[in-house]
């Protein structure tokens, strides 16, 4: 995920902090949501890592000292084509999430 377009909701299926943790004091509750998001930041940077990952094995045949425009260029486009498909199955997967507690499921 860009750095700048991180998730701020729970994952589909996550339990909200308020239902978890009945009875907690504020602190506790501050000290979790902290958590949560740091969470979120970690998972992100996961799956950053792995896009770029994979998009540098497959832009850079044999790797050197620099990178040619090129394959500079082929890393860009391949990332950006795979973080604009993982933010649409982000949002595909929070709308069924949706219509599934919706309709009572």
């Amino acid at each position: 995920l860009k750095s700048s377009k991180l998730r701020s909701s729970c994952a589909p299926g996550t339990p909200h902090l308020s239902a978890a943790m009945d009875g907690a004091t504020s602190a506790d509750m501050e000290r979790a949501a902290g958590l949560m998001q740091m969470q979120t930041i970690v998972q992100g940077q996961k799956v950053t890592m792995k896009i770029l990952g994979h998009c540098f094995d497959r832009c850079v045949p044999t790797p050197g000292d620099t990178l040619a425009n090129s394959e500079q260029q082929c890393i860009w486009n391949c990332t950006q084509r795979l973080f604009d498909s993982e933010q649409f199955l982000v949002r595909r997967l929070q709308e069924a999430q949706k219509q599934k507690s919706a309709s009572g499921w």
